[in-house]
């Protein structure tokens, strides 16, 4: 890889990882800090070089630090990225929403959960798109906040929960469903009577892409 004229290492230290993810977002040069922070997933030893920067007061250097977290996983990178949904600068929150969604972080579900009343209308929709990556261990939470009575946490709860539900179930019979999926799609069922039409939508595209509505079933 070249950067500036000079030949990086393929495997370079943890010093010069740093700087030259620094020199890419000096200039403003996402291509290359992202292939930059991809050296940090074939090399999970440098996390520790990257402390200072998510206590950068950069908030774009926060950012990608985050996101070179989200490359490297393991349990020290998911417990910070799960910090940075704290982070003062929206990009950033999305950036650790979407890395612990992208890590399928199941312990970071509840903090996720709190995340669907972030003050940013951007960082709720990535906590719910993370949500849905985690997949079947945020079920349970999202079933909660379908009953929840704001309305912008039941959109994104039906949204999430209905991606999962359609994803894990699509192209199944209704005997072949497995019975952590049923009251997900009972509270989906449920709300298709929400006073919310964004809600009921969500939930009329979720029976109606698995076929439901012409079938019945019963929860045991």
């Amino acid at each position: 890889m070249v950067m500036g004229g000079n030949r990086v290492d393929s495997m370079p230290d943890s010093v010069d990882l740093i700087q030259a993810l620094l020199d890419a977002i000096a200039a403003d040069d996402d291509e290359e800090a992202e292939r930059i922070a991809r050296l940090f997933a074939i090399q999970p030893h440098v996390l520790p070089a990257l402390r200072p920067l998510l206590a950068d007061p950069d908030a774009n250097r926060r950012w990608w630090a985050v996101r070179s977290l989200a490359l490297i996983g393991g349990d020290e990178a998911e417990r910070l990225l799960s910090d940075h949904l704290a982070d003062p600068d929206e990009s950033t929150r999305c950036a650790a929403a979407l890395g612990l969604g992208q890590l399928r972080t199941a312990a970071a579900v509840p903090l996720l959960c709190n995340q669907l009343t972030d003050p940013s209308g951007w960082v709720r929709d990535s906590a719910a798109d993370a949500l849905a990556l985690i997949g079947e261990p945020a079920l349970p939470a999202l079933v909660d906040a379908l009953a929840d009575g704001r309305d912008g946490v039941r959109v994104r709860a039906a949204r999430a929960a209905g991606r999962i539900v359609g994803q894990s179930l699509r192209g199944k019979t209704l005997n072949e469903y497995g019975r952590e999926y049923l009251p997900a799609l009972t509270a989906l069922y449920t709300a298709l009577n929400d006073p919310n039409r964004l809600v009921r939508t969500s939930s009329f595209e979720t029976h109606n892409g698995l076929g439901l509505f012409d079938q019945i079933y019963f929860t045991p």
